[in-house]
């Protein structure tokens, strides 16, 4: 007896993924694996981190007089809590050798497995929170059963939401004004007019008091807008045209855009309607040229300052921006103006001083 040498060979499950609420169960295999051929008998132990309830399945009578290379199994099945809130719990098995012990040969085994414990989908959450507030209103009583209890609350209170969003819905969409303006881009000539015709019209039961306004871009002065009227009172279904008048300035220029809104507010609500209207500029062109060039003095000698003075007209539709002039001496640069804004049928007078040398001097103008 004194020879034999004690083991166990347990084989123990992988760890489960359980939800909350449910069950599951390890599946243990117990082997005699003593020397000597042997026969053990075997004390076993189960206990859950979390001291949750553990059924323990198997013979008592499979555990005793286990013969050498025999073997048994051991079922153990968790019950996790509906009301937990961890996420793991640990599975402690001990297996203790009966025989080992009598011989001062303690053999003890364990085997620790992780159960993860798996949350409620939103679906469960949300039945889970219907039925806790049913119980708490008592309509479990009422219909004898939780889940139907949970079924009506959830029901109720999903057709309140639907009701709520039918008048939220209603009012966000109600109109207290309609706006219409059957062309709202216009191209023009920079000496031309873009003209809008917008009608305003009552679409409630009750007469209306509106207040007309125009929204420009305020980084942009090359136009002028104007709106009449600016204060309607309607009836019932009545409408009225109100004019919104676009008009370009001597300094529009080439392929100049203006975006212009017309916003209604309706006397005593908050709610703002709005329209936008375009403006495109076509045929758009600068022309520039050079007149009443003179030089002083009329003589001079080398060394000399001599300035020249002319007259730059713009004499096409749009303004010249960003223009350079510059004035040479027998082809050398003596001077030069630059960033120089001439609007549609403006002008600028231009003085221009400059060295004289020996000899001829040859005068260049050029404008960029």
């Amino acid at each position: 007896e004194d020879a034999v040498e004690y083991d166990i060979v347990v084989i123990d499950p992988p760890g489960q993924k359980i939800k909350r609420g449910e069950t599951g169960t390890y599946h243990f295999k117990i082997i005699n694996n003593n020397t000597g051929l042997w026969p053990d008998s075997y004390t076993i132990e189960v206990s859950s981190g979390h001291n949750w309830t553990l059924d323990v399945d198997y013979k008592k009578a499979d555990a005793e007089n286990v013969d050498v290379g025999e073997e048994f199994l051991v079922n153990v099945t968790i019950s996790i809590p509906k009301d937990t809130d961890v996420s793991s719990d640990l599975l402690i098995f001990t297996i203790t050798s009966d025989e080992s012990k009598e011989h001062n040969k303690d053999l003890t085994v364990v085997r620790n497995i992780t159960t993860t414990v798996i949350g409620p989908n939103i679906l469960e959450m949300l039945y889970e929170f219907f039925e806790s507030a049913a119980e708490d209103l008592g309509l479990d009583k009422v219909f004898g059963s939780s889940y139907l209890a949970a079924v009506f609350l959830a029901a109720l209170l999903f057709i309140i939401i639907f009701f709520i969003i039918i008048l939220l819905v209603y009012f966000l969409k109600k109109k207290f004004v309609n706006i219409v303006c059957l062309e709202r881009i216009k191209e023009i000539n920079p000496d031309e007019e873009a003209v809008f015709e917008i009608t305003i019209k009552n679409p409630t039961k009750k007469t209306r008091n509106y207040e007309i306004s125009s929204q420009e871009n305020p980084m942009s002065p090359k136009w002028d807008t104007s709106l009449e009227p600016r204060e309607v009172t309607l009836e019932p279904e009545q409408s009225k045209t109100v004019v919104l008048t676009v008009k370009p300035t001597d300094l529009v220029q080439p392929d100049n855009w203006m975006e212009a809104k017309v916003v209604v507010n309706t006397v005593g609500k908050q709610k703002l309607e709005k329209i936008t209207t375009m403006t495109i500029i076509k045929d758009a062109k600068p022309e520039l040229n050079i007149t009443g060039v003179f030089h002083w003095p009329r003589t001079f000698k080398k060394g000399d300052r001599v300035t020249t003075s002319f007259k730059l007209n713009n004499k096409g539709n749009a303004s010249a921006n960003n223009v350079t002039v510059v004035l040479y001496v027998n082809g050398e640069e003596k001077n030069k103006v630059e960033d120089i804004t001439i609007p549609r049928g403006g002008y600028a007078d231009i003085e221009m001083p400059w060295i004289a040398v020996k000899g001829k001097n040859e005068i260049s103008i050029v404008v960029r």
